[in-house]
């Protein structure tokens, strides 16, 4: 006979059930056989309550046995709290945070007749008394027995809502941490239903890592805009160059005195246009008017203002073309001023003609 857990469901044999008598230190261990459960990364608590209602946690120690994992608790002084009945259950918890509970059975301490830590004598149990706590326990360890439904999951009694409860465990033997399957209706972990994704995404695809991560890395967070226009909605080219014209442009540009991006267009506090050429350095691009002026490059004027320009200067005077030069105006042919081809012919004859006899 050997203290099992199976499918959620602690068994401790009658023979199994004494621990020892109070007072007792490291003389006594127990072990715990987890059937077809190998836990990987898991705790194990014994929690122990006395007829007092006082609890004792005690931490397990763990080892593998196959597909079986064995408990084992070294019991000690400050363990044996009482003497009486004493309920037990066995709490699990893995490294996801997940913790699960067996049923609830129950150990007896016995009574010593040295004193306890604190000086006070220890509670002596008759046979009598003994014997009723023991079938106390057992009522109720009977009336609140757990039972497996119509659907095979283990049923058991809460104590807060005196009802039955049905809980994750199946007499199949799984548990909500062992599996996953296309078929299964079983509960099942977060980390289990993470690995069961990554491994159909290996099928699927031998390149990802895992589906539900690359799903994840390719998502836009719904928090994401292009140039603060929230991607929940189509984004018409009114709306972004809108967004888009306060980048564009700068405003009351001074040409040394202003931050900006090489190529951007600004304006001067009296609407003069610039052009950013480096940072803080902007440089005024002319006006259309100072254009207009420029480009007139040949004046009209009047005969007697031919003084007030340089040599070189072409001019109109009443008409006609001037080039200065020397201080002096000088007149340019005209298209009447100059004979034609047919003309020098008639006076002259054909000027081919006379250039070949030559």
């Amino acid at each position: 006979m050997m203290i099992t857990i199976q499918n959620g469901k602690l068994n401790i044999p009658d023979i199994d059930r004494f621990v020892g008598f109070a007072g007792d230190n490291a003389v006594m261990k127990k072990e715990f056989f987890m059937v077809n459960h190998v836990g990987e990364g898991c705790t194990y608590t014994l929690c122990l309550r006395f007829d007092d209602d006082f609890v004792r946690t005690v931490p397990l120690t763990a080892a593998i046995d196959g597909d079986d994992t064995v408990l084992t608790w070294e019991i000690v002084r400050d363990q044996l709290h009482a003497t009486g009945v004493v309920a037990a259950q066995l709490k699990i918890a893995d490294s996801d945070g997940n913790i699960a509970h067996t049923t609830k059975d129950f150990f007896l301490v016995g009574s010593s007749v040295e004193l306890d830590e604190t000086g006070e004598e220890e509670e002596f149990v008759t046979t009598a008394q003994l014997r009723h706590s023991i079938n106390q326990a057992l009522e109720e360890v009977t009336a609140t027995a757990p039972y497996i439904d119509d659907s095979g999951y283990w049923c058991i009694y809460d104590l807060d809502t005196g009802e039955y409860v049905r809980t994750a465990y199946h007499v199949s033997g799984l548990t909500p941490d062992d599996a996953m399957s296309d078929s299964s209706d079983n509960a099942v972990s977060n980390r289990v239903i993470k690995r069961y994704v990554d491994t159909k995404s290996e099928e699927c695809n031998s390149f990802a890592a895992g589906y539900a991560d690359l799903k994840l890395a390719a998502a836009v967070p719904h928090t994401r805009t292009i140039a603060q226009l929230p991607l929940s909605d189509d984004i018409g080219a009114l709306d972004l160059m809108a967004n888009l014209r306060p980048f564009l442009y700068k405003l009351n540009v001074t040409p040394h005195g202003s931050a900006g991006i090489r190529g951007q267009i600004g304006i001067g506090m009296v609407d003069e246009v610039f052009f950013c050429t480096s940072t803080d350095h902007w440089v005024q691009l002319a006006s259309y008017h100072d254009l207009y002026d420029k480009m007139d490059l040949i004046p009209e004027i009047d005969a007697e203002d031919a003084g007030d320009y340089d040599d070189g200067s072409l001019l109109y005077i009443d008409g006609s073309l001037y080039y200065k030069m020397n201080d002096a105006v000088v007149a340019l042919s005209n298209a009447d001023d100059v004979y034609k081809k047919s003309e020098i012919n008639a006076m002259i004859g054909n000027i081919e003609a006379l250039l070949a006899a030559v």
